[in-house]
């Protein structure tokens, strides 16, 4: 059995350390200049991990794309599908 964890990233860590202080800060601030920069602040960083956890899936969903791709050439089912694809 595999009972090894995965640590998560430095970068992770320290994005979700620092959303969270935002959103104390935002929840703690009267409505007002204040309250709206730091909600830009927060939507900037949340924006920022939504992209970051995006790129990471999209590395993996390329690299499986590409192992099936090679597996497919290889034993010759590409040329069997673009016989009968025309």
């Amino acid at each position: 059995m595999n009972t090894q964890t995965q640590s998560r990233p430095v970068f992770a860590e320290q994005l979700q350390g620092k959303v969270g202080e935002l959103m104390d800060r935002v929840t703690s601030e009267a409505p007002g200049a204040e309250r709206s920069r730091l909600l830009r602040w927060l939507l900037l960083a949340v924006t920022v991990f939504v992209l970051w956890r995006i790129g990471r899936g999209a590395k993996k969903l390329f690299w499986s794309l590409f192992g099936i791709g090679m597996a497919l050439w290889w034993s010759g089912g590409a040329v069997w599908f673009f016989r009968h694809v025309n």
